[in-house]
C-alpha cells in the first residue's frame, strides 16, 4: 500500500506517517516528564543474589575508576555465560544494573549495547511484555540524551521485542510513549517522534496534538490549517483510534477559529454535536461530516461524501480507502493487510 505525501509550499505534509522523511519538530513542547516509572534500586544498592552484588560492585568500581573498556567486556564475558546456560534471569539482572550504570555514567555507546543484548536475552528467552519486563527498558530508555546515535535502534528493538511477545500487533504503547517523547526532543528524529506518539498512550496523544499544531503555526499560510488537522484525524483512524480523530479535529477547530476571527463558518448541530461549516475549508467540514458517518456506520453515505469531496481529496484517495475498509467493509482492489503495511513501513 502506498502513502502519499501532501504538498504544501515547501513542506512535505504526511497523511499517514509511514513514508520516510524528516519534519519539524519544536521540542519546547515536551518538557513534561517521561511516564512514572515503578522505584528501581539504586546503582550502589543492588537488589540481587550476593554472586551478581559482587559481579555488579566489581564492574562499578571499574567505572568509577575509568576502566569502561575492561569492565565492558568483563561484564559481556559473565552475561554470555549466563545464557549458555539458559540462566536468563540473572542474565536480565546484569545487562539491566550494568547498562543503568553506563548510561548513568555518560558512557551511551556500551550502554546501549548492553540494553540491547538484553532485548537480545528477552527475545531468545520468549520473555513477554509485563510491567516488570517492560518497565527496565523504559528506564533505560528514558536515560537517553534525544541526540544520541544509538538511542533510535535500541528503541526500534524494544518495540519489535514488544510486537513479538506483547498483546499490541503495533508494539507496547508505553514504550511507544517514552521513546515518542525521546525522539521528539531531537529534530532530526521528528518524523519517528510523530509515528511513535501516535501509537503510544494516553500520555501521548497531547503530545502530538501539540506537535501538529505547532506545524501548523510554523506555516505562513493560514489556509493551511485543514491539511494539518487532516493529518492526525486520519493518522488515529487508520490505527483505528476514533476516540482521539474526534478529540483531535474538535479541539483544533476550536483554536483555528478563536485564532482566525475571520474564517469565516456557520454553526450547527447534527445528531447531538456541533459542527462547524466553513466557508473556505472544505476540508474541514469533510472530516466533521466524515466521523458522524464513521459513527452511523453508514456506508452509502460514506461513499456520496467522499464523492462529494472528491476534488479536495485527491491527495488522500489511498488512505480514505484504508478507512472505508476499517470502518465500512469496503475492500479496494489491490488490497495489503492494513497492520501489516504499518509494522512495515514503522518498524524497519
Amino acid at each position: 500500500m502506498v502513502f502519499d505525501l501532501l504538498e504544501i509550499g515547501r513542506t512535505n505534509i504526511l497523511v499517514v506517517s509511514i513514508v520516510d522523511t524528516v519534519l519539524y519538530s519544536d521540542s519546547s513542547l515536551y518538557t513534561t516528564p517521561p511516564p512514572t516509572l515503578p522505584p528501581m534500586s539504586d546503582t550502589t544498592e543492588f537488589n540481587v543474589n550476593p554472586k551478581l552484588q559482587r559481579t555488579l560492585s566489581r564492574f562499578q568500581e571499574k567505572i568509577s575508576t575509568g576502566d569502561f573498556y575492561e569492565a565492558h567486556q568483563t561484564l559481556r564475558t559473565i552475561v554470555n555465560r549466563n545464557v549458555r546456560s539458559k540462566d536468563f534471569k540473572n542474565a536480565v539482572s546484569l545487562l539491566y544494573h550494568s547498562s543503568k550504570i553506563l548510561l548513568k555514567s555518560s558512557q551511551p555507546a556500551t550502554g546501549a549495547d548492553l540494553l540491547s543484548y538484553l532485548i537480545e536475552v528477552y527475545n531468545d528467552s520468549e520473555t513477554v511484555v509485563s510491567n516488570e519486563s517492560k518497565s527496565k527498558l523504559i528506564e533505560l530508555l528514558s536515560l537517553f540524551e534525544p541526540t544520541e546515535p544509538t538511542l533510535k535502534n535500541v528503541a526500534i528493538e524494544a518495540i519489535n521485542w514488544s510486537i513479538k511477545f506483547g498483546e499490541h500487533k503495533l508494539g507496547d504503547p508505553d514504550l511507544h510513549h517514552i521513546i515518542g517523547f525521546k525522539f521528539a526532543q531531537n529534530s532530526e528524529l521528528a518524523y519517528e517522534a510523530e509515528k511513535h506518539l501516535l501509537l503510544g498512550n494516553t500520555e501521548s496523544y497531547p503530545l502530538y496534538l501539540e506537535l501538529i499544531w505547532s506545524w501548523y503555526l510554523e506555516d505562513p499560510e493560514v489556509n493551511n490549517v485543514q491539511l494539518y488537522i487532516r493529518r492526525i484525524v486520519l493518522n488515529y483512524l487508520c490505527v483505528q483510534n476514533f476516540k482521539n480523530a474526534r478529540d483531535s479535529l474538535s479541539t483544533l477547530i476550536s483554536r483555528f477559529i478563536e485564532r482566525t476571527p475571520s474564517a469565516t463558518h456557520t454553526e450547527l448541530t447534527q445528531n447531538n454535536q456541533q459542527l462547524y461549516i466553513f466557508d473556505n475549508q472544505p476540508v474541514l467540514n469533510f472530516l466533521q461530516l466524515l466521523l458522524l458517518t464513521i459513527e452511523a456506520k453508514d456506508t452509502q453515505n460514506f461513499q456520496r461524501l467522499v464523492g462529494r469531496y472528491v476534488k479536495d481529496l485527491n491527495e488522500v484517495e489511498n488512505v480514505l480507502q484504508m478507512v472505508g475498509e476499517l470502518y465500512f467493509g469496503i475492500v479496494a482492489p489491490k488490497q495489503t493487510n492494513v497492520l501489516q503495511s504499518l509494522m512495515s513501513g514503522l518498524f524497519k
